[in-house]
């Protein structure tokens, strides 16, 4: 039993040396993608888009339209917005490391 137990620990302790975050880059490398959402004919902001950054990250606008994504991979990003009763959005766009880009969606319906 001491022996299961001893073994254990060096299991668990060699799968924790494991995760460290070594492979993550640094936060220097990340940048925030900020704008807001709104309709093309009368620019009124649209609530409750939802706005999908790099197919991984996901926001919804708030009422007046307005989302922010944090910890962006820096680089080429593609973001896509859909909202209900209009069309979907896709585009892409270069944010800097440690910047924030700031884009304004028009959707048609």
């Amino acid at each position: 039993m001491k022996i299961a137990r001893v073994l254990m620990i060096a299991v668990v302790a060699v799968f924790l040396a494991g995760c460290n975050d070594d492979q993550l880059p640094p936060t220097a490398k990340y940048a925030v993608v900020k704008g807001v959402v709104v309709d093309a004919a009368t620019s009124s902001p649209i609530a409750n888009a939802t706005v999908t950054v790099d197919s991984a990250i996901v926001t919804h606008t708030g009422s007046d339209g307005s989302f922010s994504v944090s910890n962006v991979p820096s680089g080429s990003v593609d973001y896509a917005v859909v909202a209900d009763g209009y069309r979907n959005f896709n585009d892409t766009i270069t944010v800097e490391p440690s910047a924030t880009a700031s884009v304004t969606v028009k959707l048609s319906h």
